[in-house]
């Protein structure tokens, strides 16, 4: 059309010889954009492949869906934590015939290879049962069985008000605890651990070595149920101080004197369940029985050999 306005103003209307032209060049110019449009057409069409057939020109899933960023994925967050609360029912001192319940709360806080928890807060961290202890620690070692890791934590000691029996003994003062873990995957369901700790303020806490044997079973892809055994030794020090009676106390204590010796004190046997509700929540419940052994069990402190115990409560947990 541009063309054809182009002719008639340059040969005006009354050129009569010229305008006879008019719809030739006005089939020219429609003719020239239907080329045009043909021209790419008959560049798309296929080519022999021949020598391409064999080879599998698909895109893999993996390069087809962009990746999400590395900061934005929970699995690349440099800190998880979990917090919650749980309800006990526990002697109120091992050997205890008394009971006592309470509320704590559930608390663990990790960056890289440090972490912070109170009681049973690694085990719900942890999406298991593996507790590497409370407090503050670090991971020394990691591998795909093996991990090894220290800790230090409060030790809150044992009141002479926490049972009538305890009157006119002397008081097992709190201190800071010094411990190493270390545990070991048998298989993917069987695992052992053992932990050593130690009174580092010299408070007659003495030492201490927890071994335990378990067994953990996804009954659903929510759902997991675990089975453990233990065993704990303590030294001469911790003994005396925790089912003692130092002669000291004969005028104060109605108890006769007792000077446990060092050696295996006591036997554990306990049911973990835990269940998560969603990607963040998630419940978990406990319940054991305990049994004391040795010197330990002939105590004038012990009143009852056999211990039971239950914990239940819920938490949430992030950023893994």
């Amino acid at each position: 059309m541009k063309a054809a306005r182009y002719f008639h103003q340059r040969l005006g209307t009354k050129d009569i010889g010229a305008a006879r032209y008019v719809p030739w060049l006005l089939g020219l110019t429609l003719a020239c954009p239907v080329q045009a449009q043909q021209q790419p057409r008959e560049v798309q069409e296929p080519q022999p492949q021949a020598a391409f057939r064999d080879v599998d020109t698909s895109v893999p899933a993996s390069a087809a869906a962009p990746e999400a960023p590395a900061a934005l994925t929970p699995a690349a967050s440099a800190h998880h934590y979990a917090l919650g609360m749980a309800y006990g029912w526990s002697p109120t001192y091992v050997g205890s015939n008394d009971h006592k319940s309470y509320l704590r709360p559930v608390l663990s806080l990790q960056y890289g290879r440090f972490r912070f928890s109170s009681s049973r807060g690694n085990a719900v961290l942890n999406h298991g049962f593996d507790d590497r202890g409370s407090g503050a620690s670090a991971l020394l070692v990691e591998r795909a069985r093996f991990h090894l890791s220290t800790s230090v934590r409060i030790d809150g000691g044992r009141s002479n008000s926490d049972d009538p029996l305890l009157q006119g003994l002397p008081e097992v003062r709190s201190t800071l605890r010094g411990r190493i873990s270390a545990g070991y995957a048998l298989s993917e369901r069987w695992s052992v651990n053992a932990g050593l700790s130690q009174d580092l303020l010299g408070r007659s806490g003495g030492a201490q070595l927890n071994t335990s044997l378990r067994y953990a079973l996804d009954l659903t892809p929510q759902t997991t149920v675990g089975v453990g055994l233990g065993a704990a030794f303590a030294n001469s020090t911790y003994m005396r101080s925790h089912f003692g009676v130092p002669a000291s106390a004969v005028g104060t204590s109605p108890l006769s004197p007792f000077a446990p010796a060092a050696g295996l004190y006591n036997v554990d046997m306990g049911l973990d369940v835990m269940t998560a509700l969603s990607r963040r929540w998630v419940v978990f419940a406990n319940a054991g029985v305990s049994q004391l052994r040795g010197d330990a069990r002939r105590s004038p402190l012990t009143q009852r050999a056999t211990n039971y115990g239950v914990l239940v409560g819920v938490a949430y947990r992030c950023c893994r």
